[in-house]
């Protein structure tokens, strides 16, 4: 899109002890104190101090955007506010799953979250959803082709779903693909199900989403912000099935290619699979794309602006 851009974005891979002392150190916190998240708070001060150097490279910024905001320190965010001219934070979590993002709110100029429900909470705060990408070019390849796939890591409160949904378009024939990454160290979690230890990159998730027919899309029930599954879907052209209630009120949403899952009867889900994909409307698709979505965010005049529905008020607050 024409930017130069300088990435800060956290990375802990490759951390190592600095010699035998500092592991000591680690094993006394952990093991006596009880601070059991103290190799943690090592890695993330090893990965602050390359993030300032990082920065001490940078005289001015146009923009600076954190994404989930709350992991970086109160020292890094104020270099990067001295460095840049707009400086905006994306909690694309939700504020119920990591509510000490909440004291980061006022520090930036504009703040986004991507569940309704945050917005009506707090009037300082800016609607958005996830986006899909343009940038990775998939491509049709036999190998990775499938009916529907899945993506996601072990939780065990939507486990139960996960698996009912799988299972039973695997009943109805349906070449299924998942990807269900678990590192625990206990016994598997699935009656039915493989989970595996190893992750996908980014690009190897948007060609297997590429190479399908279905989508699925299994909702964190901590939040209602849309998943990026669901704008996969719709920057593909793919149908969607989603425990997501809320997506039925986004102006993209359509029956033929969107089923919500739950309290249904198995012949209204092959209803479903049977009835042809409706296209969207191209400037309702181009919405949620990154393009449109980078230029909402740093304010430019020429984007679609994107809202977020105003969440339905239980009988009690109506």
């Amino acid at each position: 899109m024409g930017f130069d851009v300088v990435s800060i974005s956290y990375s802990r891979a490759g951390f190592k002890y600095k010699n035998i002392f500092q592991r000591l150190e680690s094993f006394f916190h952990k093991n006596f104190l009880g601070q059991r998240d103290y190799k943690q708070r090592l890695c993330t001060k090893h990965v602050e101090e390359i993030t300032m150097k990082r920065l001490e490279e940078v005289t001015y910024a146009d923009y600076a955007l954190l994404i989930r905001p709350d992991q970086y320190s109160e020292e890094v965010v104020n270099k990067i506010k001295r460095i840049a001219y707009h400086v905006c934070a994306y909690q694309w979590d939700g504020l119920g799953r990591f509510p000490a993002v909440k004291k980061y709110i006022t520090w930036f100029d504009h703040f986004f979250v991507f569940d309704p429900s945050d917005v009506s909470a707090q009037s300082n705060l800016r609607p958005i959803t996830n986006f899909y990408t343009e940038s990775v070019k998939p491509y049709y390849d036999t190998e990775s082709r499938s009916d529907a796939y899945y993506l996601g890591t072990y939780i065990r409160d939507r486990a139960a779903e996960v698996e009912d949904i799988l299972t039973t378009l695997q009943s109805l024939g349906l070449h299924v693909k998942h990807h269900i990454c678990y590192r625990g160290s206990d016994s598997r979690k699935f009656k039915h199900l493989d989970t595996t230890r190893d992750l996908l990159t980014y690009a190897q998730n948007l060609h297997l989403a590429y190479n399908t027919k279905l989508l699925i899309d299994v909702s964190n029930h901590v939040h209602k912000g849309l998943s990026f599954r669901t704008f996969e879907a719709l920057g593909f052209g793919k149908k969607l099935i989603t425990t997501n209630r809320d997506v039925c009120q986004y102006d993209f949403y359509h029956p033929n290619n969107i089923f919500i899952w739950g309290g249904h009867d198995q012949s209204d889900l092959e209803a479903f699979l049977n009835v042809p994909y409706i296209p969207v409307a191209q400037e309702i698709r181009e919405k949620y794309s990154f393009s449109n979505w980078i230029s909402y965010v740093f304010s430019d005049k020429e984007c679609q602006a994107i809202e977020l529905p105003i969440p339905e008020m239980s009988p009690q607050l109506a």
